[in-house]
C-alpha cells in the first residue's frame, strides 16, 4: 500500500518537474514563483468566472452596502433602526447565499492549491530539490523595502510562523522572504490583478 502511495507522490512530482522545471532551473526563484502563483491565480479566478453568476454577486453585495449605509443612519433614527430590524433575516439570508456562492468554486481549485504548496516545497524546502543543488542557499526568495516589509508586518508573520513551521532555514532578516511567503503575496497580487480584469466580482 505505502509503495502505491510512494508511486503516485513520485508521478505527482515528476509530472510537475516537467512543466516548471525548465523555470526552476532557469530563472530567479521570485520570477519562478511568481509565474506558478500567477497560474494557479488564473485557474481559480476563471473557475469563479464560470461557476459564480457575477451578476447576482454584483446585487447581493450592492444590497448588503445599502444596507449598511442605512444601519449607520438609523443610529440616529429609531423609526429607521425598526425597518431594519425586519430586514435583518433577509440580509442573514442573502449573506448566506453569497457564502455559497463563493465557496463554490474551492470544491474544484483546493485541489490544485493543495498541489502547488506541496510541489513549492519540494523544490523551494530546506533539503528540497533547489536547495541539494546549491547547500549554500540560505532559502531566500527576495529582499523586501524595509518600509514595505514593516507595512507588511514581516517580522511578526516570521515569529508566528516560526511557532507552527520549521523548515530548517533561519530567519536572515526582517526583510527577507522565503517561498512561502513571497508565494502569499504574489498570490494576493496575481489574484487581485486578474479578477479586475476579468470582471470578477
Amino acid at each position: 500500500m505505502f509503495e502505491m502511495f510512494d508511486f503516485i507522490f513520485d508521478a505527482f512530482y515528476d509530472t510537475l518537474d516537467m512543466l516548471f522545471m525548465p523555470i526552476i532551473v532557469n530563472t530567479h526563484p521570485a520570477i519562478a514563483i511568481l509565474i506558478m502563483a500567477f497560474i494557479v491565480s488564473f485557474i481559480i479566478t476563471l473557475a469563479t468566472k464560470l461557476l459564480v453568476d457575477q451578476e447576482r454577486m454584483e446585487e447581493i453585495k450592492t444590497k448588503i452596502q445599502e444596507f449598511q449605509i442605512k444601519v449607520k443612519k438609523a443610529s440616529k433614527d429609531p423609526e429607521l433602526m425598526k425597518e431594519i430590524e425586519k430586514e435583518q433575516q433577509q440580509m442573514m439570508e442573502i449573506q448566506m447565499e453569497m457564502m455559497k456562492m463563493s465557496f463554490k468554486p474551492m470544491i474544484y481549485t483546493w485541489i490544485p492549491i493543495i498541489a502547488i504548496f506541496a510541489y513549492l516545497k519540494h523544490v523551494y524546502d530546506y533539503g528540497g530539490i533547489l536547495h541539494s543543488l546549491n547547500p549554500a542557499w540560505d532559502g531566500v526568495v527576495v529582499h523586501l523595502p524595509v518600509i514595505l516589509s514593516k507595512i507588511l508586518l514581516v517580522s511578526f508573520f516570521h515569529w508566528l510562523g516560526g511557532l507552527f513551521y520549521h523548515s530548517g532555514f533561519g530567519v536572515v532578516s526582517n526583510e527577507a522572504l522565503g517561498w512561502l511567503g513571497w508565494y502569499i503575496l504574489c498570490s494576493m497580487a496575481t489574484s487581485t490583478i486578474l479578477r479586475k480584469i476579468m470582471g470578477v466580482k
